[in-house]
């Protein structure tokens, strides 16, 4: 960590802090600890529907979505109720180490990426666990800190940890070089209101491309982006659709019903190393529907090049809709569009649904 640099923002931070002397985010962090630690282990899982699309809805990691109810309501119908409430009262409260707690409620429930997940955390014990979201990679980037997971997917009990140690660090020098007791809730509003938006200082870009190949859970990681990129842009994606004369379920459907036409789809599929000619015929059946407007084929460089060199003698098989779509501008939509969403929500202050 580049301690230089750090420090020289923390210095400017606590001079701000202690200037304006403004006590409203100090009482609303307090607010938010009171709120989240009143919910014991027993006292999650005895949530009705009510209850806990408030207790999800207060999270700042959900201030993206305008309509909370619907993602909420995909949560649970992923999930199953009783078992997302118990999942979230073993990740809370269970014996196991965080690590293996992390892990399992990781692999076990959908849709909760890290950023939720370790709100959570740091709200029951702000003194263990840190946020970890786009903010807190973008400020350990800046900070110089090595090694931090791109990907939700790497993103593992132990590397959380191995992360947790350098907010924990910045925490003790608050205690120690500016005298103040502070958790690591504070810690993240400093990267919040200081951090979020600095480039790192001559970082090396990687000019390995991302690949898909070989690898289930970044495969996944992408079929999720598609959809929380549906979502936010309106569409319905909580749907599971068979791709016509398939047999075969769809990786993403973005669905829209437009009026008296009916609905109007477009159809995702991700590709990895796996049959080219079998993703060619997939999408070739849903493009014969003719609510579909398009059919995409999601991939690393490499692997939409050889669908595209397959597909040179049939193109016209698709009806013009053969699209293609590179995993690196998907992560890029997402993360912008999310970043957008976030500003916006918090200037019209999004609360409830309407």
């Amino acid at each position: 960590m580049n301690k230089n640099l750090l420090y020289k923002h923390l210095d400017e931070y606590i001079c701000k802090v202690n200037i304006n002397n403004d006590l409203t985010d100090l009482s609303e962090r307090l607010e938010r600890e009171e709120y989240y630690k009143s919910y014991t282990s027993d006292k999650i899982v005895a949530m009705n529907e009510e209850e806990f699309y408030e207790y999800i809805s207060k999270l700042w990691a959900m201030i993206i979505w305008g309509n909370k109810h619907y993602i909420i309501d995909k949560y649970i119908s992923d999930n199953g109720f009783d078992n997302l409430k118990k999942s979230i009262a073993y990740l809370l409260y269970g014996n196991d180490s965080i690590e293996v707690r992390w892990d399992n409620f990781k692999d076990k429930i959908k849709g909760f990426g890290p950023a939720m997940m370790s709100e959570l955390l740091c709200y029951i014990n702000p003194n263990e666990y840190m946020i970890w979201n786009t903010t807190a990679a973008n400020a350990y980037k800046y900070l110089g800190i090595q090694e931090v997971p791109r990907h939700n997917y790497q993103l593992t009990g132990k590397k959380y940890i191995e992360l947790t140690k350098y907010s924990k660090e910045i925490q003790n020098i608050l205690l120690k070089k500016y005298n103040r007791k502070e958790n690591l809730l504070f810690v993240d509003y400093f990267f919040w209101d200081v951090l979020k938006n600095l480039e790192p200082i001559n970082e090396e870009k990687s000019l390995t491309k991302e690949t898909v190949v070989n690898n289930k859970s970044y495969h996944n990681e992408i079929v999720d982006y598609i959809k929380s990129i549906g979502s936010l842009l309106g569409y319905n994606t909580n749907i599971k659709g068979n791709i016509k004369n398939s047999g075969k379920i769809a990786d993403a459907i973005w669905e829209f019903n437009v009026g008296n036409l009916g609905k109007i789809k477009y159809v995702f599929e991700v590709q990895d190393n796996g049959s080219i000619d079998s993703l060619i015929v997939s999408l070739m059946n849903a493009s014969q529907d003719i609510s579909v407007q398009a059919v995409v084929a999601v991939s690393d460089e490499l692997q939409i090049n050889k669908i595209k060199q397959h597909c040179n003698n049939i193109s016209g098989s698709f009806n013009g809709k053969l699209k293609f779509w590179d995993i690196t501008e998907v992560e890029r939509a997402y993360t912008e569009l999310s970043s957008s969403m976030e500003i916006i929500n918090k200037a019209i202050n999004v609360e409830i649904d309407k």
